[in-house]
């Protein structure tokens, strides 16, 4: 409203704070009265003077609104962006992170080491326990150890250390969940056919959802194949048929001969709903799904 303002048109857009103006509720009956006699209240409050001006105004508008909703998916796209590359950084942390605790904390409990698999529930072990005869579940193993013991000291730095890391795997699911519900709401379309997670991975690695919608769906099947496209273009290796798409479930599920086409048809369909998106704002998120699937069922792909 106030970038349509800003632009000139103040016909019939108002500040929120004008007394006389009134909200009218999404879906009321309301609404569907104004915008199925949209042309004829125009006419009778003056806001045009014939059919043609009112056409020429809505096409203006219409084409302000949808820069206007453009900009701010641009600046929403950016944030996931940086959002999925902090949690490519943070990944990276916690595993070297989880090492260092594995082998520091591996000196006083190694049979620890091999019966937790998960670095998270390491962590949080270690975090809550401290010393090998504390750690519940463990203390047969713990009485048997051939670690070596460690004072009060040894061992409330190796648990802060822990609690650092633990809090550490907090913040990467809270980040997680951001660039999921985040996605959802910039990109519906896109996250729907894709997956949010896997979406967010596709724009960071495009670097704006504007790139995506202006690319061939060819490149998006082979973004995150760079290095393996770069090879065969200097004659080494094979010529890519998937970059990240290959993580989705689709192609995934897809026998080896198949996950070329399977990866050409998914990314016909993503770029598709990136397009829709970006341009158009509709949430066609059940018939883009459903023609998708419908495609891979006639090369005999069950999903």
């Amino acid at each position: 409203q106030t970038q349509l303002w800003k632009k000139g048109f103040k016909e019939f857009i108002y500040p929120i704070n004008k007394q006389d103006v009134k909200h009218v509720e999404e879906n009321s009956k309301a609404e569907n009265y104004i915008k199925e006699n949209l042309l004829q209240i125009a006419l009778e409050r003056k806001i045009v003077k014939s059919e043609e001006e009112f056409n020429d105004l809505f096409r203006e508008v219409s084409v302000e609104l949808t820069k206007v909703q453009i900009k701010i998916s641009a600046k929403r796209d950016s944030l996931i962006v940086q959002a999925v590359r902090a949690l490519d950084e943070i990944d990276k942390v916690l595993n070297v992170f989880s090492e260092r605790l594995r082998e520091w904390y591996g000196l006083h409990f190694p049979e620890l080491n091999r019966a937790v698999a998960s670095h998270e529930k390491f962590a949080k072990l270690v975090a809550k326990y401290g010393k090998r005869e504390n750690v519940e579940g463990y203390e047969k193993v713990a009485e048997e150890s051939i670690g070596i013991e460690i004072n009060e000291e040894d061992e409330g730095i190796l648990k802060e250390y822990a609690s650092m890391l633990e809090k550490l795997f907090d913040l990467r699911k809270k980040l997680e969940k951001y660039v999921v519900e985040t996605m959802k709401e910039i990109a519906p379309n896109f996250s729907e056919i894709a997956g949010p997670l896997l979406a967010a991975r596709i724009l960071s690695k495009a670097g704006s959802l504007e790139k995506l919608a202006k690319a061939p769906s060819s490149l998006i099947q082979l973004i995150g194949a760079e290095k393996s496209l770069f090879r065969y273009l200097h004659g080494k290796g094979k010529a890519p048929k998937h970059g990240l798409i290959y993580l989705h479930p689709y192609v995934q599920n897809a026998k080896k001969e198949d996950r070329g086409k399977v990866a050409r048809i998914l990314a016909n369909k993503i770029s598709l709903a990136i397009r829709v998106d970006y341009y158009t704002k509709e949430d066609r998120r059940e018939e883009l799904k459903k023609d998708l699937e419908e495609k891979l069922k006639e090369i005999g792909l069950k999903v």
